[in-house]
């Protein structure tokens, strides 16, 4: 039995143990919720470019975020590209008809922009969700640019799926661009892809449309391995650009949730193998690679879709938490679950709503490095959950785990301040387009401050944590019996020292 193999059994038991005890609820930890607008899934409920629809949709997104902030969630992805369309203002791209009612058209407004500045409001993270590669399930879109990419042979067709070639350096080239004019013309805090790739079975043979740009290019690789590395260049080049212009954007990708099998690439990348009986069908069907994206340090974070019951025979969620923990770590990754709440509607909802907390508690109980993450797919689920997860695991707020990249801890506030109620403070000296937020924690006074922090020196103690804010000010429940502290925190999320208030 591999070393790897033994850790997965003391860390499944480990996990059993707090199922039954409950996991304390940590300081760091992302909370996410995957919001799809493609075909109108959590949102918009109705399409359309008049005003009445428009102050609609807005008002179904401000009730989501409420929701939202009520769960004391981190981190909200937000679907902005679907099928080769967009919900912002593009000058490469049409505006989607998920949103508009009919493809090219504009909505009248900026979604990307409104939900960064609601999100923001209330101390939510945004992250712009892009499907990189796909074009379409089935409809043959006819907006100008879908014409131009047709007549410049961009698109590449299996049955009824239709993708951007990413075999062609112009198609990579044009998602980087695309990925440019998110990263630089709106406030985000990351960027995330999915698990939509090459077309699903699409043959490795004469018979495939992109058989003869391989041929031209790498007849002395695999077809397949050919593939695989056109995906891991897109993603190396989508890395490269945030890290040349914002590099305190967190970027990750959310694949299918089993990879790295003895079969696929374990041994090609050097680690231990998954050991589910699940198949590693990604890595042939759809050629997509996640421990390829580790190994080349081009992600920040890896959010695997493990959309299986907890004791799920052929792809149980604590084994593939462990095994995709044990990855991340190994490369300096961080691993962030995806759970899919589309079993509640599945048979008895209180026993799969009970497994959610479950897994979220193994989530927690198998974290190597305490970089926890827990993604919920999708956002019109919440309204089921939101008792059972604002007064359990979810009952007290966190900050997303600190990533690598920042030299230094950032600077604190300065000139902190309690009038009245309300902290108020000065922002520190950081780079015009630096991500800047502000922890917030309050002290019983009787509590001595080197009594308050936390014993893992990760600044000030989760007990007294109260929450994350945008602004340079905060509304308290008033100075009577409490001490006051804010942090500065980055992109990184790499907190300041704290500033006591008067």
């Amino acid at each position: 039995m591999s070393t790897l193999h033994k850790l997965f059994f003391s860390l499944f038991f480990a996990a059993f143990a707090l199922w039954v005890n409950g996991a304390e609820s940590p300081k760091r930890e992302l909370r996410g919720v995957w919001v799809a607008t493609v075909w109108g899934i959590d949102w918009p409920s109705q399409a359309g470019a008049s005003k009445t629809v428009a102050e609609r949709q807005k008002k179904e997104l401000r009730i989501l975020l409420d929701r939202c902030k009520r769960l004391n969630l981190t981190t909200v992805y937000f679907q902005v590209r679907s099928m080769g369309d967009v919900m912002f203002e593009s000058e490469l791209e049409p505006w989607s008809g998920f949103v508009s009612g009919k493809r090219g058209v504009s909505p009248g407004w900026d979604p990307l922009e409104f939900m960064v500045r609601e999100c923001h409001k209330r101390g939510l993270e945004c992250y712009a969700w892009v499907n990189p590669f796909r074009w379409s399930s089935g409809t043959d879109y006819d907006t100008p640019s879908d014409r131009e990419w047709k007549r410049k042979g961009w698109l590449l067709s299996h049955g009824k799926y239709t993708v951007f070639n990413p075999g062609l350096e112009d198609v990579r080239s044009h998602i980087v661009d695309i990925c440019r004019e998110i990263v630089e013309g709106y406030e985000i805090d990351g960027l995330v892809f999915d698990d939509y790739f090459y077309p699903n079975r699409i043959p490795e043979s004469e018979e495939a449309e992109d058989y003869r740009f391989y041929i031209k290019e790498c007849p002395w690789m695999s077809f397949g391995d050919w593939r695989r590395a056109n995906i891991h260049k897109a993603v190396a080049d989508v890395c490269a650009m945030i890290r040349d212009t914002r590099p305190d954007v967190r970027f990750g990708i959310s694949p299918a949730g089993v990879a790295g099998k003895p079969e696929t690439s374990a041994t090609r990348w050097g680690t231990d193998a998954c050991c589910v009986k699940a198949a590693d069908w990604q890595y042939d069907e759809i050629y997509s690679d996640p421990l390829g994206w580790l190994y080349q340090g081009t992600v920040d974070f890896i959010s695997p879709q493990l959309y299986w019951a907890t004791n799920h025979k052929t792809a149980p969620f604590g084994m593939l938490a462990g095994w995709w923990n044990h990855a991340a770590n190994l490369y300096g990754c961080h691993f962030y679950s995806s759970v899919t709440l589309e079993r509640i509607d599945q048979g008895d909802a209180s026993e799969n709503i009970a497994d959610l907390i479950r897994q979220i508690d193994t989530n927690r109980s198998l974290s190597i490095d305490g970089n926890i993450g827990f993604v919920i797919y999708s956002a019109k689920f919440l309204p089921r959950v939101e008792e059972e997860l604002s007064t359990g695991p979810f009952a007290y707020p966190s900050i997303s785990p600190q990533t690598a990249g920042g030299i230094s801890a950032p600077a604190a506030p300065d000139g902190l301040r309690l009038r009245d109620g309300v902290l108020t403070w000065k922002a520190p000296s950081c780079g015009e387009r630096d991500i800047v937020r502000y922890s917030i924690y309050r002290i019983p006074r009787n509590v001595k401050i080197q009594e308050a922090m936390a014993e893992d020196g990760d600044g000030i103690a989760v007990d007294h944590f109260v929450g994350v804010t945008y602004e340079t000010e905060f509304e308290t429940d008033g100075d009577g019996d409490w001490r006051y502290a804010v942090c500065t925190l980055d992109g990184y999320s790499a907190e300041s020292v704290p500033v006591w208030a008067d």
